[in-house]
């Protein structure tokens, strides 16, 4: 093992070590668990309000200025994720993010709605309800997208920028638009060789 090597491990170990520390003191007392790898930037705003959970995976990178707020619910972000700044991910109805998904900037994830108001009970007051949010395995999600409650992202879908996604996406699908419709389906190529036999 030559110099470059250890001096390498010996400098991933010390960051992982600091950023255990770093998260243990920064989350202390709050129900936030985010593996000692994860890097958690200290300009992100992380905050369990009314209850619930944070969870965050190996490798994970939360960016500047993202936000993850509980109100209530539980917000699970799998292994080797990322959440780029600005990105707003409520918990409220229940967020769940699976392992290898990609969330660029600006994008919205919010698993709750209102009841609509009437002339007798106003918006407000109406109440709210909440399904709950799923993105499955190896996701991309675009700048600016808008995920609504109830919404299930099924694995490797694409989801391009700016969309409105209200519905669900099924695997292997490119959605785009408001509200965001399937425009290609991926065949994989295990698939396709499975097929051909």
């Amino acid at each position: 093992m030559n110099f470059s090597t250890m001096k390498a491990q010996c400098m991933s170990g010390g960051i992982a070590s600091l950023r255990r520390v770093s998260n243990a003191i920064r989350f202390a007392g709050r129900s936030v668990s985010a593996h000692p790898s994860a890097w958690v930037s200290l300009r992100s705003f992380i905050r369990v309000n009314c209850g619930g959970s944070i969870t965050i995976g190996k490798n994970c990178e939360i960016h500047p200025f993202s936000m993850l707020l509980t109100y209530g619910g539980h917000i699970h972000i799998g292994d080797n994720c990322s959440v780029n700044p600005f990105t707003i991910i409520y918990g409220s109805g229940g967020a769940y993010i699976g392992n290898n998904v990609r969330i660029a900037a600006h994008v919205m994830i919010v698993p709750e709605n209102h009841n609509p108001g009437t002339d007798d009970i106003p918006l407000h007051l109406s109440g709210k309800t909440s399904k709950g949010i799923r993105i499955d395995d190896n996701v991309w999600i675009g700048a600016g997208v808008k995920i609504l409650d109830g919404v299930c992202i099924g694995r490797n879908a694409v989801i391009g920028a700016g969309s409105v996604v209200t519905h669900a996406i099924p695997a292997n699908a490119t959605a785009v638009g408001a509200p965001a419709r399937v425009v290609k389906t991926q065949v994989r190529p295990d698939v396709m060789s499975n097929e051909s036999r």
